[in-house]
């Protein structure tokens, strides 16, 4: 949730618009209230759809089935105009976390709460399949929990099934979430209300363990024990294991309708009247937690300030940010979790008590790594660092953006940026000229590839450390090593293109040809390669090639970006010197963004950041010569330029940089390359120094 721009709209239909929930290649998600003060999720298409007959028809559709689908545990459509100039929709707006992210904070629910999340959510399923729709990509991620009980969104993939076989073909896709897909949707059958019904009892196992019913790890492992396992449900109380086991049939047709395992549970059953009447006490409280945030943020009007000394700026929504999502309810668009289910699925880092989820807090750290934070605050000249000495340092904002994680010539150290302490530090001495060191996006894990061989992995949470690919040696400078949205796998480029499964050690080649980097999709689910002359999209879960596009690369990291989940795609292009923006789902024309002034820009970084709907683009940087560098920044939906120029006062000029997944700061490392600056991301005022 981030302030209006200048280029908003202020008004759309009867809602005045509050603030910018989320953006996409379809359009922008705005808060909005109407004249009675209620609150909304307003969908809004990009300009250039609104010309497009076959896009309002489909959005016409759309808007129907989202109405259709009613029930007290989905979000409920308001209004909407597919004739307007610009089209748009609005539904009720819904306060709470995502089970995942509830289930990540707060730990795994008790029978009787997830007895009334089954209750609810198969009575909104069962609502569904009776006027003939089908969800199609029922996950943790797409149950909302409010205080009256959980909310379906999400419906911006559900497709009436008596169309099906006359709609575009869009609508005979698969659709699904590694770990909650039927099996027989990766042999290739379509999704039915049968799939909706093995998704809801992956749901419900996760919320009572934690993890889904065929476990965590890479999409292909998973697939693989969807298909051919049966589902781990040792954890799961004996009371509901009969149930859940019948709904995971691999058999569509020996799985129970949705009306039937309403009917085993005890019928529909009434929205709650709060929170502590059917959640435990930790869950209620991060449910009205969130709430009071929304309250508070719509009370204000947001004004960026400096943050040092631990004050948070009132545009950071919560204590975990990203961990508690600000989620719109159901609708043509979702606003983008911005990769939290990625950053919390898969493979979950577990500390010796116990604890999982992002590394935020000196306590999630193993002692080490905490102490050793610790140690360098009282030791004369160790609270800064000298990072011009010959390396490529790193910056990243991780768990969530609470964190920053910073390389320098010895380790890795991770910041609490608003209070401006240091909460670990992992010494190693890193590679001159290499290595990629980089932090996993949970904060859990730190990797970097040595040039006396191998990959080398360190679990932040147990201070373990294990070396994979020994033989890996002579390594070059900037070699991709990019961690997946969940920090379980590694894709790296060296030696021919490989992802390595951290939990297990599988290796998997990809590609023949070492590529020059690599980017994942915030859900994981694709991975964008720049090999040179080529850049192509790949699915994660089977390894098809899906995009291609023969064009010469700039082959920088951060030269290729996925910035959602909608299928746009950004790379640098040589010749022109531009940022390429086309979608590989759909082919459109590419979209050329090129800074100011003349050739050569000397494009050094393209940095993103996911669930936003603006890139950053580092040009006229040169790490050899000492050039100053500068920095532009368009967004993406209607590609205007936001901002061009340096950051921050005289010779503050960039070198690289990092953007916090709300959008709103910029981490960014100087030519001098001595401190460390928060910046606004739209008018460049330093915020706070770190180092």
């Amino acid at each position: 949730m981030h302030a209006l721009s200048p280029d908003d709209p202020r008004i759309i239909g009867p809602y005045r618009l509050r603030a910018v929930l989320g953006a996409g290649g379809m359009g922008r998600v705005y808060l909005g209230t109407d004249d009675h003060g209620t609150l909304a999720a307003v969908k809004s298409v990009r300009v250039e759809f609104a010309y497009d007959s076959g896009f309002r028809t489909r959005f016409a559709r759309e808007l129907d089935l989202s109405t259709r689908a009613r029930s007290p545990f989905t979000p409920r459509v308001l209004a909407g105009d597919p004739a307007a100039r610009v089209p748009w929709m609005a539904t009720e707006y819904v306060a709470g976390p995502t089970l995942h992210d509830l289930i990540r904070e707060a730990g795994q629910l008790p029978e009787e709460s997830v007895r009334f999340l089954l209750r609810a959510v198969a009575s909104a399923l069962e609502g569904m399949h009776r006027n003939g729709l089908v969800h199609r990509d029922l996950k943790p991620g797409n149950v909302m929990v409010a205080a009256a009980g959980p909310q379906v969104i999400d419906f911006g993939v559900s497709r009436a099934l008596e169309a099906a076989e006359t709609v575009d073909d869009e609508e005979t896709l698969t659709a699904g979430t590694p770990g909650y897909t039927a099996p027989e949707q990766y042999e290739g059958a379509g999704a039915s209300p049968a799939t909706d019904v093995f998704a809801l009892a992956g749901a419900a196992v996760y919320a009572l363990t934690g993890t889904g019913p065929f476990g965590e790890g890479h999409p292909s492992a998973v697939a693989y024990r969807i298909t051919h396992l049966e589902p781990d449900l040792d954890s799961v109380p004996e009371d509901l294991r009969g149930l859940l086991s019948r709904c995971l049939a691999k058999d569509p047709g020996n799985r129970p309708s949705a009306a039937r395992v309403l009917e085993e549970l005890g019928g529909p059953t009434d929205p709650a009247d709060a929170a502590p009447d059917w959640l435990p006490v930790g869950a209620a409280r991060k449910v009205e937690e969130v709430a009071r945030e929304h309250r508070g943020y719509v009370s204000r009007n947001p004004r960026r300030s400096a943050v040092p000394g631990g004050c948070r700026a009132p545009w950071v929504v919560g204590a975990g940010a990203v961990a508690l999502i600000l989620a719109a309810g159901a609708g043509v668009w979702t606003v983008s979790e911005r990769g939290s289910e990625a950053a919390g699925g898969g493979v979950q880092q577990t500390a010796a008590d116990g604890g999982t989820g992002p590394c935020s807090q000196p306590e999630d750290f193993a002692t080490e790594y905490a102490e050793a934070a610790r140690e360098r605050l009282n030791i004369p000249g160790e609270d800064s660092y000298d990072l011009d000495t010959g390396t490529f340092p790193r910056l990243a904002f991780v768990a969530g953006g609470e964190l920053l994680a910073l390389s320098h010539p010895t380790g890795v150290a991770l910041w609490d940026w608003e209070a401006g302490t240091e909460v670990a530090f992992v010494g190693e001495s890193l590679p001159d000229f290499g290595g990629s060191p980089t932090v996993s996006p949970d904060g859990c894990r730190f990797a970097y590839l040595s040039t006396e061989g191998g990959l080398h992995v360190f679990d932040l949470r147990s201070g373990e450390r294990t070396m994979y690919l020994p033989d890996l040696v002579d390594l070059l400078v900037y070699e991709p090593l990019v961690f997946s949205p969940d920090g379980g796998e590694i894709t790296i480029g060296p030696g021919g293109t490989r992802r390595i499964d951290l939990a297990t050690g599988a290796v998997t080649d990809i590609w023949e040809e070492a590529i020059d980097w690599a980017a994942y999709s915030p859900d994981g689910e694709h991975l964008a390669l720049n090999q040179g002359n080529f850049v192509a999209v790949l699915e994660t879960s089977t390894g098809r090639e899906v995009f291609r596009r023969e064009e010469t690369l700039r082959a920088n990291r951060g030269s290729v970006a996925l910035p959602n989940d909608e299928g746009d795609l950004l790379y640098l292009s040589a010749s022109p010197e531009a940022v390429v923006h086309t979608n590989y789902l759909t082919g459109t024309e590419p979209r050329l963004f090129s800074p100011d002034g003349d050739e050569p820009h000397l494009s050094e970084e393209l940095v993103v950041a996911p669930g936003t709907d603006r890139f950053h683009l580092v040009h006229g940087a040169n790490f050899i010569t000492g050039s100053n560098g500068r920095r532009t920044t368009w967004e993406l939906s209607t590609g205007e330029r936001v901002t061009s120029g340096t950051d921050g006062a005289g010779e503050a000029d960039n070198r690289t940089l990092a953007a916090h997944p709300s959008g709103e700061v910029l981490a960014v490392l100087p030519q001098e390359a001595t401190t460390v600056l928060i910046v606004d991301a739209t008018s460049a005022e330093v915020l706070a120094e770190l180092g």
